[in-house]
Parts: structure tokens; sequence; C-alpha cells
């Protein structure tokens, strides 16, 4: 009679873990610049990866955001600083190994370079605010949400925003 018990309470603890999980956002974290933490819905993000900055080709008359091009498994992405595209600080020139996050929405897809990427989170839909009225006015038009913990501010991007902005299809 204990163990039935005993597994009563494991098939509990599961179905509470499931509606947790069920409830939440998958996301990953990463800093945009040194004083801004993003994040990305994982259902955008393809795969992370560190390269070597040499391995992003330089590309003439673009966006001064538009680092140039990578080519990762059989395709080519543009390598964006995503920090510039926000209108952020850049990235330092001198940084020989990038942090990449190949994202996708439907059929576009870009290479996002930033300096720092922490990894996978778990937020509660609850926990993410939806009013952006006192995000910074450059971000506005990137943003779903933001996500408040510890004294620190995580902006939650949207994907497509950032894919379709327009000083990538000037």
């Amino acid at each position: 009679m204990y163990k039935l018990s005993e597994n009563v309470d494991r098939i509990q603890d599961f179905k509470t873990d499931f509606r947790k999980e069920a409830n939440s956002d998958t996301c990953l974290k990463f800093a945009i610049d040194p004083q801004t933490i993003g994040l990305l819905e994982s259902e955008f993000t393809q795969e992370v990866l560190t390269l070597k900055a040499s391995l992003v080709m330089p590309v003439p008359n673009k966006p001064s955001c538009v680092l140039g091009i990578l080519s990762r498994r059989r395709r080519v992405y543009w390598a964006i600083d995503l920090a510039m595209l926000l209108g952020l600080q850049p990235l330092d020139q001198n940084i020989r190994l990038y942090e990449v996050i190949l994202t996708s929405v439907q059929e576009l897809s870009l290479a996002l370079i930033v300096p720092k990427i922490f990894g996978v989170v778990h937020l509660d839909s609850d926990q993410i605010e939806h009013d952006i009225f006192s995000a910074p006015a450059i971000l506005k038009p990137y943003l779903k949400g933001y996500f408040r913990e510890k004294g620190e501010t995580a902006y939650l991007l949207r994907a497509e925003n950032i894919l379709r902005s327009t000083i990538l299809h000037s």
C-alpha cells in the first residue's frame, strides 16, 4: 500500500510540473550589449554557436549593423550586430570570437551576433510584462515585453520585427 501511495504522489508531482511547463515560455537569454539583457523565444532560435570573426565575410554597401555573411550547414546568413541594429552600443571591433544566434521566422533567417549568451530560461507567461510604455523608446519597435527579476530587466524581443527591420531591407 505504501508503494501505491508513493507512485500517486509522483504522478501528482509530474502533473504539476507539466502544468507549469505548459504555462511557461522557453527563451534564450543573452546580452544585447554590456548593459542590456535580451530574451528570444526558443521557437525562433535554430542554433546557438561560437565562431571566429574571420569566418564572417564582409559585404560592401550594406548598413553598418550588417557585419557580413556566414555559411552554416549549406545555408548563408546575414550576420547582424544586434545591438547596433537596435540602436544600442555596438560590438567591440576587436572581438575575435562571435556569439551567434541563428534565428528564423517563416522564410527569413539571420545570424544575430551578441556579446554573450547566458543560456535557456523558463518564464511563466504571467511573469512577462507586456506594457512596454516604460521601456526605452529605441527598443519599443522590437519588444514583445519584459521580465524583471532581482533588479535585472530582460527584454523579450519580437524575432519577426528584427528580421523584418526596415534598416535591413532598405
